[in-house]
């Protein structure tokens, strides 16, 4: 209600404001007439055969009488219409971001690492004007496990921080985070944490909340989709996207890499022998990572989201992403307000005319 009236407040100002005191005059009026009818219909005889009983009767000149004061008062208070350009505004969205930094993630089949390209891809969100003023993201990351960065919120600034902050280990050592990929873990927290902030802003306990469904959000995935699922941890998946359906939430995939791959071996060139274990090269010989957009096509279609594919350092997925996002806002109607403007009095007079008209005709 306040929106609404500040948005009136916006559109329409007033030469006479003081003559807008009338209003609460034919208000009390108003409510003394009905008052009458009301006593008048309770009191009244019963119908009997051949009797007349009009819904208003002779009120009906009392209240053509209020009409035509409360318009009068109006049209005396001088208003005038500001309006400008009607324009189409963009809602809001939620975005998601889920980067994969598993250790398939530091090669650099594309020409620097999968990593790098994936923290340059979320950067640019801001950058290029993807996300604006208004919008909310938040960041998750998944290796063995699935750790939120930043919660859901307009503060980009925060994102970008936490987004600029993601790099590869300094050592390998006493680490198991990035030697997994635990996709269905990732997507189970996911929509578990945003389910706790949302719980958490609607005020309302867990018994009494439900999910709802969005329009406004969609989750943005940067990976290599080089993750295996057990049996069980595709039952575990196949849920968590059935949640996802259930609260409206498209999942837009971009895959890093190249369907060559690389020598999961060559990541450790980054690293100095006394970095890591030195059991860890014989481990690694003879693994080989490579792009699998099958794997990311299928988290895109079962929530009806789609995939990019960013095979080359070169290229961006930025086009792809702003069609995403933009896919996901809502579209309304406005007036730009102007300094031009239309004045209204005489149409509320010549309204207040054609009430007496009205009212002499049929009295």
């Amino acid at each position: 209600m306040s929106d609404m009236l500040a948005s009136f407040g916006d559109r329409v100002e007033f030469g006479s404001p003081a003559a807008l005191m009338i209003l609460p005059l034919a208000l009390a009026l108003l409510i003394v007439g009905v008052l009458v009818q009301v006593i008048r219909r309770r009191w009244r005889p019963a119908r009997t055969r051949g009797s007349a009983y009009p819904l208003i009767g002779r009120m009906r000149w009392w209240l053509a009488s209020i009409c035509i004061l409360a318009v009068t008062g109006l049209a005396a208070a001088q208003p005038r219409l500001k309006y400008g350009a009607a324009t189409f505004k963009r809602g809001s969205v939620d975005i998601p971001i889920v980067v994969d930094v598993s250790a398939s993630m530091w090669v650099k089949d594309v020409g620097t690492s999968r990593l790098q390209v994936a923290i340059r891809e979320a950067l640019r969100l801001q950058t290029e004007g993807i996300l604006q003023t208004g919008d909310r993201a938040g960041l998750f990351v998944f290796g063995g496990t699935t750790v939120r960065k930043a919660h859901l919120s307009p503060r980009l600034d925060r994102l970008t921080d936490a987004v600029q902050k993601l790099a590869q280990p300094t050592t390998l050592a006493g680490d198991s985070f990035p030697w997994d990929s635990d996709v269905a873990g990732a997507f189970e927290h996911i929509y578990q944490s945003i389910d706790a902030q949302d719980r958490l802003e609607a005020g309302a306990s867990e018994d009494d909340w439900r999910p709802p469904v969005r329009t406004d959000r969609a989750l943005i995935l940067l990976s290599d989709g080089d993750f295996g699922l057990s049996q069980e941890q595709q039952q575990r998946l196949d849920t968590a996207l059935a949640e996802f359906r259930r609260r409206g939430i498209a999942v837009y995939a971009v895959g890093i890499g190249t369907r060559t791959g690389a020598e999961m071996t060559s990541i450790l060139d980054a690293y100095r022998p006394e970095d890591y274990d030195p059991t860890l090269a014989s481990e690694l010989t003879g693994q080989r990572t490579v792009l699998r957009m099958s794997t990311l096509s299928f988290l895109a279609e079962r929530t009806g989201g789609a995939v990019f594919l960013l095979d080359d350092a070169g290229r961006s997925a930025t086009d792809f992403l702003r069609t995403a996002v933009s896919a996901h806002r809502g579209l309304t109607f406005q007036l730009t307000p102007s300094d031009d403007g239309l004045d209204a009095w005489q149409y509320l007079l010549a309204c207040s005319i054609l009430i007496f008209g009205v009212a002499v005709l049929f009295y």
